[in-house]
């Protein structure tokens, strides 16, 4: 199973009985089976068939629609989820309870910080030019993470927050440096993103988010509801909880992508101060995220389905302490 990227104006797809059929300004250029896909990313305006949206949900293929203008997502299409609310009552249970949150976020912040740290120890072996700010990110995280295990028990998500915001310092202040100067990367920034690194952070983030929604909603869990990050209007915080740990991965392959010059300058340009990516360097970036991209969504399933897991054994536990004797 494949993705389908489709960034091209004046394209229109119709439904031809088993497979997608391409139209540019009216023309066939060809089609693409369905039994092939399973999912399609569509940037821009790309006129639809209505049926289409049926033939997609009815094969559980997943789509995803990217502003024409940023790098975010405007509509997402779900996947056929798990039929056993069991896992989901088990969710909500868990959302509304500080004790059972705290222990998966606490593994959460140790997964990620721990990938923070990789990435830089690895960074180093290629830059050693670059030995003093990577050295203090490392030993900063390195603090951070003997924090992290001595206070095993007892801490409080404020205080997980606070370890993770600790290293994203330490850690965006060594990224930084990675990059060449001409491409004015000095820190994280999203709306709009000002330069080359942050438009290709936003739009990797973006495809890692959509990945983890659909892991959420294909073993039945409520993407809105996360154990890490708060309920919020419009949030799919459980997503964000599934990506965070993964989010070092992305910046490593942005760095990649710009080290082997796969990304240049040429690729960018500047809209009264939003950083545009033009379509060659998209076309550069969705290759190379799907050639890296299946073993991170088959993590993201592993998360999600372990959790989805604890979920329905802390419900059936609910249900045992309620019957009587």
């Amino acid at each position: 199973m494949g993705s389908l990227y489709l960034d091209r104006k004046n394209l229109a797809i119709k439904l031809d009985g088993q497979a997608i059929a391409l139209y540019e300004d009216n023309v066939r250029k060809g089609t693409v089976p369905l039994h092939l896909l399973d999912r399609i990313v569509l940037r821009g305006n790309v006129q639809m068939e209505s049926r289409i949206l049926g033939a997609l949900s009815e094969r559980n293929i997943g789509l995803i629609l990217l502003s024409g203008r940023n790098t975010e997502a405007t509509a997402m299409l779900a996947a056929h989820s798990c039929n056993d609310a069991a896992r989901r009552l088990g969710q909500y249970r868990t959302s509304i309870d500080t004790d059972l949150r705290t222990p998966l976020a606490h593994w959460l912040v140790r997964v990620k910080v721990r990938a923070q740290l990789d990435f830089l120890r690895k960074a180093l072996a290629a830059r050693a030019d670059l030995r003093h700010p990577l050295t203090l990110a490392i030993q900063s995280i390195n603090g951070i993470i003997g924090q992290l295990y001595q206070e095993n028990t007892g801490i409080s998500l404020s205080s997980l927050r606070g370890f993770e915001g600790a290293a994203a310092a330490a850690y965006f202040g060594a990224y930084t440096n990675l990059f060449a100067p001409s491409l004015n990367f000095n820190g994280r920034r999203k709306r709009p993103p000002p330069d080359p690194v942050n438009v290709c952070l936003s739009l990797g983030y973006t495809l890692l988010h959509y990945d983890a929604v659909r892991a959420c909603q294909i073993v039945g869990l409520d993407t809105m509801l996360g154990f890490y990050h708060d309920v919020s209007f419009g949030r799919e915080s459980l997503a964000c909880d599934l990506m965070e740990p993964l989010r070092p991965i992305m910046d490593r392959w942005v760095w990649q992508m710009f080290r082997e010059r796969q990304l240049r300058p040429e690729h960018f340009s500047d809209d009264n101060g939003r950083c545009q990516m033009n379509k060659a360097g998209r076309h550069c970036f969705y290759g190379f995220y799907e050639s890296q991209a299946n073993p991170v969504r088959r993590l993201l399933r592993r998360y999600a389905y372990t959790l989805a897991k604890q979920y329905q054994a802390i419900y059936k536990a609910d249900r045992n302490d309620e019957l009587p004797d």
